[in-house]
This record gives structure tokens, sequence and C-alpha cells, in this order.
């Protein structure tokens, strides 16, 4: 029976790694290998491992200085011996019959990665996140068009389309084509490093096949910081961009999927925008001032100046006419914004 390494990066888990784990160790494929990489942690997540280790021989315990997600998990990868290799975050719980399940299915149609459905949930309701991609098996042309579009971005810039977040607990990876591209997370990202690896694994992916289960519960948060400021998160969001722009680039889909790309650089403003009224410290002119700084970014205005173009010249044909008035509304507020700002500085 081949293993399947589960790769659980820790850090400060203590409230949820008990749930997580209990969860793994009732799998009904029982040929699993646990690596826990302890990140440093200062609270007893490292106890709570150790706790579990002591009961569970398949259980491995990597305990490292804090370096950050991204490198607890290619720690991870490189420890693991399993022909196939799946993460798991230690504050989200899966299905009994998750790997079971994912292992027929990666087995069943030979792909070298497998999809499954998830759950969001909080603390009252779970709500099932469906693939909406009609074949159990997809190939190149359909991975681009159906995978790594839609976790690109939207087609257009209002947020009511189909869209795949780019998370990997919802994978199985053959471990042989990790190493083979030499796939691992990239440091110094400090958000959204799944979305980059995952975009990159999809590129060099020949075949891909869903399985249909919900299979794992993604915990909504689980952290008040997403109701509050999260700070740098502009320049975070920029460094995630970049990096997506260079490796879609390098796969010669930048342009094919400029649309997208775009759809998000002003999904990502918009954010930021609205991020910064959160800045609790700050007072109103340090808010808008931070406001400001983003809007002036010369590629936002080229971006939004492109949107416009698509949006109204190019989706008409295939939107009903109230779509096509609100998402123009949008970006003509951003832009008069800009263009009202760049005025007064001209004029002061």
């Amino acid at each position: 029976m081949d293993v399947i390494s589960i790769v659980i990066p820790v850090y400060n888990m203590e409230k949820y790694l008990k749930r997580c784990l209990n969860s793994i160790e009732k799998q009904t494929y029982k040929n699993i290998e646990i690596i826990l990489v302890n990140d440093g942690s200062r609270d007893s997540s490292l106890q709570i491992c150790k706790e579990y280790q002591k009961i569970d021989a398949r259980i491995k315990i990597i305990d490292k200085t804090n370096e950050g997600v991204s490198v607890a998990r290619n720690v991870g990868i490189e420890a693991a011996t399993g022909k196939f290799i799946a993460f798991v975050d230690p504050d989200d719980w899966i299905e009994p019959n998750m790997y079971e399940s994912m292992h027929k299915t990666i087995e069943n149609y030979k792909c070298n990665i497998a999809f499954c459905n998830y759950s969001k949930d909080n603390k009252y309701s779970s709500s099932p996140r469906l693939l909406k991609v009609k074949k159990n098996v997809l190939g190149k042309l359909d991975i681009i068009n159906e995978l790594i579009c839609n976790m690109i971005g939207i087609g257009d810039i209002l947020p009511k389309y189909y869209n795949i977040m780019g998370c990997i607990w919802r994978c199985l990876y053959s471990k042989e084509f990790i190493n083979k591209f030499n796939l691992r997370f990239k440091p110094g990202i400090t958000i959204m490093e799944d979305l980059i690896f995952n975009i990159e694994a999809l590129i060099y992916c020949e075949k891909v096949c869903i399985d249909r289960g919900v299979l794992y519960h993604y915990m909504q948060n689980k952290s008040s910081s997403l109701h509050g400021y999260i700070e740098n998160m502009w320049t975070d969001q920029i460094a995630v961009h970049e990096v997506l722009e260079n490796v879609l680039c390098d796969a010669g889909l930048d342009e094919y999927m400029r649309n997208r790309l775009d759809s998000r650089y002003i999904a990502m403003a918009a954010c930021s925008i609205g991020n910064e009224m959160y800045r609790g410290s700050a007072n109103i002119k340090d808010k808008m001032d931070a406001v400001k700084c983003i809007l002036n970014y010369e590629k936002l205005k080229l971006t939004l100046e492109r949107a416009k173009h698509y949006n109204i010249e190019n989706i008409k044909d295939f939107k009903n006419k109230d779509e096509v008035v609100r998402e123009t509304k949008v970006i003509k507020n951003l832009l008069d914004y800009i263009n009202t700002s760049e005025e007064k500085s001209r004029d002061s």
C-alpha cells in the first residue's frame, strides 16, 4: 500500500491542533506518515505534538526555529518518504475517508495532482465549496482555462462569477512530480504562498483529476485579524502579484490571462484601501495619505485604463445592461479619484 505523507506546519496552534490531529489519526487510509513541522511555536503546540507522537508511531516531529510557513512546508517536503504528499493546516480538519478517497481517485486516473471539494466552516455553520468543472479528468487546456484562470482572478472586476481558491490542502500530489520540477514554496512570501505553489504545479501538470467528495474543512477564521487592520497588506499583495506575473510570463501565459491579472490587481487595491480604514491608531489624514499612495501607483492607473476598455467595449455583448453599468461605475469612480488627486497635487 502506498504511503501518503501529510505535512502540517505548526506555529502557535494549541487551540486547534488536537482537533486537526484527531481527524488525521482517524483516517480510514492507514498507511500515512504525519510530519509535524513545529516552526518555533511559543505556546504548548510542541508539547501537544509530542503527546500524540507517544501514541502514534506514524508521527514525525521536526522542531525548528521560526522561519515562516513556506520554509516549514519545504522542510516537510524534504522529509517526506511517501509516494504522495498532502498538506493540512493545523487549524483545519478533514473527513475520515479523505485520503482513502483521494488515493483511489489519483491512482484510478493516473494523475500527478488530485483535487477535492471542501467545506468553509465557522463556529455556527458549514458551507460546501464545490468545483464547478464538469470533467473528472482535465487535460492541459482544461487545466489552464478551468483551474489556473479561475485561481488567478475572475473574468471581470466584480466577484460574482466562478473563482477557485488556490489552496494546497484540497490536493494530493505525486512526490515524484513535485521533485521532478523542484516545486517548493517561496520563502519571504507571507501571504498566498500556496496559490503560487499550485499555479506553478498546474503549469507543469499534464493531467489533473477531481474527487467530488467534500473532504476538507477550512475553518474561517480563526483569527480576528481578518476583520481588522493588516499591516503591509498592499506591499505584500504586490509582491505576490509580481511573482504570479513572472510565473505566468515564464510559461507564456501572462497575456492570455491579462484581464484576469488586471481584475486581481484592482481587487487588491480595493481591498487594501478598505484595509486602511481599520488602522485604528491612525488619524483620518494618515489614512487618506495611505489611500492616495495606493491610488498613485502607476501600474494601478494603467490597469484601470485597460479594465475600463475591456469592461465597456468587450463584455457588453454577453452581459446584461445592469452588470455592465455596475462594473463601469466601479472603474470610473477609481479613475475619477485618481485624476482628482493628481489635479490637486499639481495645483498645490
